[in-house]
């Protein structure tokens, strides 16, 4: 059996979207172990700054598409990155970018 490997990386800004969902679901309890979960994965959590805004906003003056969404993107451009796994179509929309579906891509077993 072929082990496929995942370089991941995430921001400040999806790990509050996680936060945010799971409040929404009425997952309050679920918060603060799921934002330690996802910290312990050892993955690279990218920090948002101001300029990162105007990131964003340059990117929606583009797409036109959620601003979370262009601010997601501006710090993937910000780091060179250009793929990110997601269902959200609108992604699709930024052209220099490659969204891969989460059905597509599998975990590693183990």
């Amino acid at each position: 059996m072929a082990l496929k490997e995942l370089e991941a990386s995430t921001s400040v800004l999806a790990v509050i979207e996680v936060a945010n969902a799971l409040r929404k679901y009425g997952l309050r309890s679920e918060v603060s172990s799921e934002v330690s979960a996802i910290s312990s994965l050892g993955i690279e959590v990218y920090p948002l700054e101001g300029a990162d805004a105007q990131g964003a906003a340059e990117i929606y003056d583009e797409v036109q598409i959620s601003p979370y969404d262009c601010l997601h993107a501006a710090v993937m451009r910000k780091y060179d990155l250009k793929e990110i796994v997601s269902a959200d179509k609108d992604f699709d929309k930024i052209k220099w970018l490659v969204r891969l579906d989460p059905r597509s891509v599998s975990p590693p077993s183990r």
